[in-house]
C-alpha cells in the first residue's frame, strides 16, 4: 500500500470495508478424501501470526499467506470505496524502485505523464511546464535510467477522438439518452458495483492512460527487438484510481501482457524524491535544448505526431471530452455543407448547474437551434443524483409502468424555475472562443444531453487525490485555482486538425502489429455480484 494514501485523500467520501470476498481458486484436500487420508486437521497459529496445518498424525504443513492484487479488487464487493488502493501494495513508489533493482539491464523502462501531473508538480515548486517537463525528462532518463517518457497527449487525442466518433455513430443508430463517460475508473467501479443497470449507457472507449499504455509498450518493443513483457511501463497520474485502471483484464485477451506496469500520483513521485537521500531531485537548471528538442530525445525513435505529445486540449482539465464532442459535431455539420464554415454559425452556450461541478454545454446553430449538447458532472453526489435520474421505471405487477409519487413542494420550485425561462435575456458573448454563458434562469441538466463527462472528484481530474496538497499558509481553492491556470499554460493543438492523420495511423498501426482496432481503443464493464455471506454483508461498508 502506498503509506502516502490515506482518508484525507479520498475526496470523495467513501471509507473501506472491512470484508474481502476474493473467491478461492482452488481449494485444499477435503479431510478424509482420497486425497487427504489424514482425516481431521487443524490450523495453528503461532505469535508472529504464521499460519500451520496440523494434520491428524501429526504431520505439519506451513501454509501460505492469502495475496489480493489489483485485479481481485476489481471484481469483489466486499469493500467498496472508489480508492481500493488501502487494500493493496503492487502499486508505489518503493514497488517501483525494487522493480528497477531487479530488472536492471532486463527490462527496458519508459513513462508516461499526464497533463494534470505536470500542473500540479508546476504549482508546487513555482515554476512553468516547460521547466517541469523538462525536470521530468532529466529525472527518468538521465537519473532513473529510463529510456523514454513521453506525454500522453496522443493517446487521449485518440481517446477524445474515438469517444466523439462512438457517440455520433450510437445517435444515428437511434441509442436514447445521454451516453456516460469511461474515463474516470472510480466512476466505473462505482457504476459496477452498485448500479449495474446504468452500465449499458457507458462508453466503451479507453483512457489516454491505457492507449498510451499499449502505444508505447507495442513501438518500444520494436525499437529494442524485445517482447512487450520486457518493456516496464510507469505512469504518472492525478489520481489513485488509476492503479485499479490498469489492472482491468483486457476482453477475451489471451496475452499476459499489461499495459501499465505501476502507477505513481505527483505526491508519490515527489516522495520517491525526498526519500532517496539526494539520489534524485528535480533539477529546474535551463538547458541548451529548445522543448521540441526535448520531447524529440525523450520519446522513441518510432513514436508519432511529436508535436502532439505533450499538447493539451480545449474543454475540461479533466481531458475535455464533452467540449471535444462538441466540436467533432460542430466540424461534421460544416463538412456536410461542403466544408464552408460560413454557411452556418456555430457557438457553444454554456449553462450553469446546482453548483459548479455541474455544467451544461450546447451547441448552438445559426443562434436559434440547439443541436448538440453535452455536460459535465464532477463529485460523487452529483454522480449519485444523476445516476438516479436514469433508473428505469419498474413495471407493476400487471404490467403496467409504475408512477413515482411527485413531492408537491419540488412541483412547486420546478414550475417557478420554467416560467422563469421565458423573457431570458440573451446569452452573452464570449471574447474569442466561440462560447457563451448563458445568465438566465436556465438551469443545466446532465441527464437530457447526449453525452456526459463524468469524473469521481469534484472540480475533475485537476482535483485528484494523488496532486500534490495546498501549503498551510495557501487555502485549497486557490490552490486548485493555481493549478488550473497552470494546465491552461500547457500549449493546445486543436485535435481535428489531425484527425484524419491519426485515424489513418491507427490502423496502420493495428495492421503492422496485429492488434485489433478494439484492443487499443476499447475496455469493456460487468456487474459486480454482491456478497451473499451475512457476515460479509455486515462487515462491508456501503455507498
Amino acid at each position: 500500500m502506498s503509506a502516502l494514501l490515506s482518508a484525507d485523500d479520498l475526496n470523495d467520501f467513501i471509507s473501506p470495508g472491512l470484508a474481502c470476498i476474493k473467491p478461492v481458486e482452488s481449494l485444499p484436500p477435503a479431510p478424509g478424501s482420497e486425497e487427504n487420508d489424514d482425516g481431521e486437521i487443524e490450523i495453528e497459529i503461532d505469535t508472529l501470526g504464521n499460519a500451520t496445518e496440523v494434520g491428524k498424525d501429526g504431520s505439519k504443513t506451513t501454509l501460505s499467506a492469502a495475496q489480493i492484487s489489483l485485479a481481485d479488487c476489481l471484481a469483489c464487493s466486499g469493500c467498496v470505496t472508489s480508492a481500493e488502493e488501502v487494500l493493496v501494495a503492487q502499486h508505489s513508489h518503493d514497488q517501483l524502485l525494487k522493480a528497477m533493482s531487479k530488472n536492471k539491464g532486463k527490462k527496458v523502462f519508459v513513462a508516461s505523464v499526464s497533463h494534470q501531473t505536470r500542473s500540479s508538480l508546476a504549482v508546487a515548486f513555482n515554476k512553468t511546464i516547460e521547466q517541469v517537463d523538462k525536470s521530468l525528462i532529466d529525472l527518468f532518463i538521465n537519473q532513473m535510467g529510463f529510456s523514454y517518457v513521453v506525454g500522453t497527449s496522443l493517446g487521449r487525442k485518440l481517446s477524445l477522438l474515438n469517444e466523439s466518433r462512438n457517440i455520433m455513430d450510437l445517435k444515428k443508430s437511434g441509442f436514447k439518452g445521454p451516453i456516460l463517460s469511461s474515463i474516470c475508473p472510480g466512476w466505473v467501479l462505482y457504476a459496477e458495483k452498485t448500479h449495474p443497470y446504468i452500465l449499458p449507457r457507458i462508453s466503451t472507449v479507453k483512457s489516454a492512460q491505457q492507449i498510451t499504455g499499449c502505444l508505447l509498450k507495442t513501438l518500444v518493443s520494436q525499437d529494442h527487438d524485445v517482447s512487450k513483457s520486457d518493456v516496464y511501463h510507469l505512469s504518472v497520474m492525478p489520481c489513485f484510481d488509476k492503479k485499479l485502471e490498469s489492472a482491468r483484464k483486457e476482453e477475451n485477451e489471451d496475452e499476459p501482457t499489461v499495459d501499465v506496469d505501476c502507477v505513481l500520483t505527483a505526491k508519490e513521485l515527489v516522495t520517491l524524491i525526498e526519500e532517496s537521500d539526494g539520489k534524485y531531485s528535480l533539477n529546474f537548471s535551463d538547458s541548451n535544448y529548445s522543448m521540441a528538442d526535448t520531447y524529440g530525445l525523450a520519446a522513441p525513435r518510432n513514436w508519432p505526431f511529436l508535436d502532439l505529445t505533450w499538447s493539451s486540449d480545449a474543454g475540461s482539465t479533466s481531458g475535455g471530452y464533452a467540449f471535444s464532442y462538441l466540436e467533432n459535431v460542430k466540424n461534421a455539420l460544416i463538412s456536410e455543407e461542403g466544408g464552408n464554415s460560413t454557411v452556418s454559425t456555430f457557438t457553444v452556450e454554456t449553462i450553469s448547474g446546482r453548483n459548479s461541478d455541474i455544467t451544461e454545454l450546447r451547441l448552438i446553430k445559426d443562434n436559434s437551434q440547439v443541436v448538440a449538447t453535452a455536460a459535465i458532472v464532477n463529485g460523487f453526489r452529483n454522480i449519485q443524483n444523476l445516476v438516479r435520474k436514469l433508473k428505469p421505471e419498474k413495471a407493476g405487477a400487471n404490467g403496467s409502468i409504475k408512477t413515482t409519487k411527485v413531492n408537491p413542494l419540488v412541483a412547486r420550485r420546478r414550475a417557478r424555475k420554467e416560467a422563469s425561462k421565458e423573457g431570458t435575456p440573451s446569452s452573452m458573448d464570449s471574447s474569442t472562443s466561440g462560447m457563451s454563458v448563458n445568465g438566465g434562469g436556465d438551469s443545466a441538466d446532465a441527464s437530457k444531453c447526449d453525452y456526459v463527462e463524468i469524473m469521481a472528484c469534484p472540480g475533475g481530474c485537476i482535483n485528484g487525490g494523488g496532486q500534490i496538497s495546498a501549503p498551510s499558509e495557501v487555502s485549497a481553492k486557490e490552490w486548485i485555482s493555481a493549478s488550473v491556470d497552470a494546465y491552461h499554460e500547457i500549449p493546445i493543438i486543436e485535435i481535428q486538425r489531425d484527425s484524419s492523420s491519426l485515424f489513418e495511423w491507427t490502423q496502420k498501426f493495428c495492421d503492422q502489429f496485429g492488434i485489433n482496432q478494439d484492443r487499443l481503443l476499447r475496455t469493456w464493464f460487468k456487474e459486480v455480484e454482491k456478497p451473499t455471506d451475512p457476515n460479509a454483508i455486515l462487515l462491508g461498508a456501503k455507498w
